[in-house]
């Protein structure tokens, strides 16, 4: 675990090598998200019947976001999977004595989704302190937790759909397609879906319940110790299903590169 820690130290070093471009990415991934909370806002200002309320999209994107960065911004590679197996660039990573998911997952970084770390954290505080009432170090340690468990749900399913491209050589179109539907819905409280069950399921079967909903509700105080044990568990079982996919594709990897790639 020391050395793959050490990999992605090295890469948010490259990143710092070029300051300006650092954190300018940064600065300019949070406007960029906080025009879609903008947006929201103003829908709401519209649609007042809605039952939502502006507090809902704030926890609702503390959670997408922090999801979003850590698949395309700390791992970035993981959510360039596709493209890695398909361009036969996982040659690189098999050239090394180290676990190749590891390596992969570590070896990069996108400076301008790091953005979106830095956003989820300002939502999730401007959410404890207008909208939520108990005590505000008891939910910020909640929201760490729940977070902290539900990425291992939404790392292992990105890893999941990334791994289809060791069978499908137009896995790439898969995975972009499911990962624009997951953050289009997941963009919305639950609470708009609810109406409708075909669709909450239909929604909820991509992984929006676990990754999203559950957490949402759980945050809320809406959850029990079984909605706990349950986010656990899908999570830790998500997670094993997608290295479970990973090492059964890995076997059957053949690039036909001679060549190794960066």
């Amino acid at each position: 675990m020391k050395k793959y820690l050490q990999i992605l130290g090295f890469a948010f070093k490259e990143q710092l090598e070029y300051r300006r471009n650092f954190f300018f990415g940064i600065i300019t991934m949070v406007i960029n998200d906080a025009a879609f909370l903008i947006i929201f806002a103003v829908f709401l200002s519209y649609f007042t019947g809605t039952g939502l309320t502006f507090g809902a999209f704030l926890l609702v994107f503390s959670l997408t976001a922090i999801h979003y960065a850590v698949i395309n911004g700390i791992f970035a590679n993981l959510g360039e999977l596709p493209e890695i197996i398909e361009g036969g660039k996982m040659d690189y990573y098999l050239s090394f004595p180290l676990s190749p998911l590891p390596f992969l997952a570590t070896k990069s970084i996108k400076v301008h989704n790091l953005g979106d770390v830095l956003f989820a954290l300002i939502a999730m505080l401007v959410y404890v302190f207008m909208f939520h009432e108990g005590s505000t170090r008891l939910f910020i340690g909640k929201w760490i937790v729940i977070v902290g468990i539900a990425i291992f749900f939404v790392v292992g399913l990105f890893i999941l759909a990334g791994s289809v491209s060791f069978r499908l050589q137009r896995g790439s179109k898969v995975k972009s397609l499911f990962e624009s539907f997951f953050l289009v819905f997941g963009s919305y409280p639950p609470d708009i879906f609810l109406h409708d069950k075909t669709v909450f399921i239909l929604i909820s079967l991509v992984g929006l319940y676990p990754g999203v909903f559950l957490p949402y509700r759980i945050l809320l105080g809406e959850g029990n110790l079984l909605s706990r044990l349950l986010l656990i568990c899908m999570s830790a079982g998500m997670f094993l299903l997608g290295l479970f996919i990973f090492r059964s594709g890995l076997k059957k990897y053949s690039s036909g590169n001679l060549v190794l790639q960066m």
